[in-house]
């Protein structure tokens, strides 16, 4: 009777926990956008209203990145922001290594890629162009 209970009970855990899993399918789009040879990593999903002042980006994570990998950010904006999602990747100096708006010429790129040159705590920084405000996704993923 023992063995009985337990099993139904795994069998009912088992089931929750599958329930637990469903994707969100504007994520999943945005992963798919990041290509057949990128292996997804993590998400960050944003929502920011309009900034007052717009001195750096607003939404702030960290996440460790390892030597001789080259990774895809991918940036995903909902229909109804009214600004476009874009990345700034900082090293433990502080220092700017990558971005994906280009102040020089206004281009805004949708994905950007990587080769991390030394392991270590990176932040990335997400924002919508101008302080706008809007949600979107960004997306890490490992290119093969």
């Amino acid at each position: 009777m023992k063995r009985y209970l337990i099993t139904i009970s795994l069998f009912v855990s088992f089931g929750l926990l599958l329930a637990g899993q469903e994707t969100d399918p504007f994520v999943s789009k945005c992963v798919l956008s990041a290509g057949n040879d990128a292996k997804y990593l993590k998400d960050f999903r944003i929502q920011l209203g309009k900034a007052t002042e717009q001195n750096d980006l607003r939404y702030k994570a960290n996440m460790s990145l390892w030597k001789n990998t080259k990774y895809r950010f991918s940036m995903c904006s909902t229909e109804d922001s009214q600004g476009q999602l874009i990345l700034s990747i900082k090293d433990d100096a502080n220092k700017v290594v990558l971005s994906s708006y280009d102040k020089n010429s206004g281009k805004t790129y949708p994905f950007v890629d990587f080769v991390c040159n030394k392991s270590g705590i990176y932040q990335l920084n997400y924002d919508f162009k101008d302080g706008q405000q809007g949600s979107g996704v960004g997306i890490v993923s490992m290119v093969k």
